[in-house]
């Protein structure tokens, strides 16, 4: 987890920082918060999160209700789907895959 204190509203988050979207061929500079868990009955990833308000995100997506993406973050690249934005406007990410954030993989990493 990323939040220094553990009461945080933010302390179950995987990933908290930077990404870039491309969204329609354009590319835009966010700051994303993402968490993800496997599905034990179909076994796949599935992560979502929010994405800080944006002008420029806005702008690009305008009133579409869900948009395909692709977001980056220093880890790696994944297809994802941002859907509209909340009262105080975030847009909400969601994906079905690897995420686009390290994910623990052995026992030591989880503990």
């Amino acid at each position: 987890m990323n939040s220094a204190f553990a009461d945080s509203p933010h302390a179950g988050s995987d990933y908290l920082g930077a990404a870039t979207l491309v969204v329609h061929g354009r590319e835009i500079p966010v700051q994303v918060e993402l968490r993800g868990y496997r599905e034990p009955i179909d076994g796949i990833y599935r992560w979502f999160g929010r994405i800080r308000p944006n002008d420029d995100l806005s702008a690009a997506l305008g009133d579409e209700p869900r948009t395909r993406v692709t977001i980056r973050t220093e880890h790696s690249a994944r297809e994802g789907y941002v859907g509209d934005p909340d009262p105080w406007r975030r847009f909400r990410i969601t994906g079905k895959s690897t995420p686009p954030f390290p994910v623990p993989t052995e026992l030591p990493e989880v503990e």
